[in-house]
């Protein structure tokens, strides 16, 4: 049987607990932890159909899990890949001692002041520390460790073959981009990184997105795009992106299996694909309303509702991961300063610094004994995260289920989306972070650093945004 699909079989084995057929084969061939493997050993009673989910568990699942922590009493410490894409073991500077080895993530965090830093310190470099301070365990909501596929961004098992899967299986000698022979053939390298797209890629993306658009994760860059439908040459910039990352990638299946069927302006071709896509759901009807285009609308901050109070955050990283922080501030009921704050986080991505914002704005708000709170963020898909679900397998579950913990308390919150020319004081605040010192900072009066950009609030200052219909 296809390799691929046993292994997709014992992901769900091991990940959908609750499901009927999974608990039937867990209690017929007696599946223990992944950690103790003594039940992945064939024997002559086994079926030919569970020899062969057992073969994708060894050769590709168990390989390529990691753990998103929660209570950190499953995941071990220095064994389990949970904080990088290795296990700890393999990046400690000095053996550890035979009796930590086993230790779990719980065994190195003490509740009210976090990471026992003493014991940790010693064995691990300076940088991946910074790992650390972004990473907590879950001592509220009871939610044990979870699995997670570290292959893919959202957690989720799914099997792409780059050459750094490749490698990863022992299929090839090298992770390296056979086309551009400068780096790690992932996934975001085909689709955006390497040269031979990059460039599409340059003729395609305005100058003034470029910096943003080359700098965010696999999974922030491809929702964020999909969800831009402002108009772009007789189409959408979803569909053109769409169009042009499918070809990318048939782009380069066609240069590792045939090596044939070059295209002569790649940029046009992919053009002209979507404005064909555009034409076939005009004429079907299925177009969205939003395909007609945007209109310039003037962007300002605005006064909380009677009643309310508002909260703007802002999350960022300089790199995916690099350094990060976040910053927010709380407006009263009559729209002036109550209270700030500057986290510096540490290394993590995007999407974690943003929303580790709105979780420390939650709890500067909580404490300021807020009744009604408007919580306002620049980022969809963080409010989406905060609105609906998100699967425990999500590196970032761990912190949207704080966050969901906070607004389910005894108060009243809406949590909305707003365009970042309406958050800058909060942007303003999680760039001075990055000149503060690692942790939390609060602030009763407004920094000087970004005092500009509180007074051009107050002043109801605005900037000029091209939005949708």
């Amino acid at each position: 049987m296809n390799k691929a699909l046993l292994a997709k079989v014992g992901w769900r084995l091991l990940h959908d607990v609750d499901s009927l057929w999974a608990k039937v084969l867990r209690s017929k061939y007696h599946v223990q932890d992944v950690h103790d493997q003594k039940w992945l050993k064939a024997k002559g009673t086994w079926s030919s159909t569970w020899r062969g989910i057992c073969v994708g568990l060894r050769e590709v699942i168990l390989p390529g899990v990691s753990w998103v922590i929660a209570d950190g009493k499953v995941t071990r410490f220095w064994k389990d890949k949970w904080l990088l894409d290795r296990p700890l073991i393999d990046v400690v500077t000095r053996d550890i001692p035979n009796e930590a080895a086993e230790l779990r993530v719980c065994d190195y965090w003490r509740n009210g002041s976090g990471w026992m830093v003493e014991y940790i310190e010693p064995f691990l470099p300076a940088s991946l520390m910074l790992h650390l301070w972004a990473i907590v365990t879950d001592t509220v909501t009871g939610i044990r460790d979870r699995l997670s596929w570290g292959e893919s961004s959202d957690g989720q098992f799914t099997v792409i073959m780059t050459n750094v899967e490749r490698q990863r299986r022992h299929l090839s000698v090298s992770g390296m981009c056979q086309v551009c022979k400068g780096g790690d053939e992932t996934i975001i390298h085909i689709l955006c990184d390497c040269p031979a797209m990059e460039g599409v890629w340059r003729r395609l993306v305005p100058l003034s997105k470029r910096r943003e658009f080359f700098a965010t994760s696999l999974l922030e860059w491809v929702y964020t795009n999909l969800g831009d439908d402002c108009s772009v040459r007789e189409t959408t910039w979803a569909t053109l992106f769409a169009i042009t990352i499918w070809w990318g990638w048939k782009w380069r299946c066609i240069n590792v299996f045939d090596g044939t069927g070059k295209c002569r302006d790649r940029v046009q071709f992919v053009k002209d694909q979507a404005k064909e896509v555009t034409m076939a759901q005009t004429k079907s009807g299925t177009t969205s309303s939003s395909v007609r285009g945007r209109v310039e609308r003037q962007i300002k901050w605005t006064c909380p509702s009677d009643g309310w109070v508002k909260l703007n955050t802002d999350g960022a990283s300089r790199g995916n991961p690099g350094m990060a922080a976040a910053g927010g501030v709380l407006w009263d009921e009559r729209g002036s300063w109550s209270r700030g704050f500057a986290l510096n986080i540490g290394v993590c991505n995007a999407p974690l610094a943003e929303l580790w914002g709105v979780y420390y704005g939650l709890l500067m708000a909580w404490e300021s004994k807020a009744q009604r709170v408007t919580v306002e963020v620049d980022s969809e898909m963080i409010v989406g995260f905060l609105l609906t679900e998100i699967s425990d397998a999500n590196p970032l579950s761990f912190l949207v289920r704080l966050c969901h913990g906070f607004i389910s308390k005894d108060w009243i919150v809406r949590i909305s989306h707003m365009y970042r020319e309406a958050n800058r004081l909060a942007d303003g605040l999680a760039n001075y972070a990055f000149s503060l010192p690692l942790g939390f900072h609060s602030f009763v009066v407004v920094p000087d650093a970004v005092k500009p950009v509180f007074i051009d609030d107050m002043a109801g200052v605005a900037t000029p945004r091209r939005v949708r219909l």
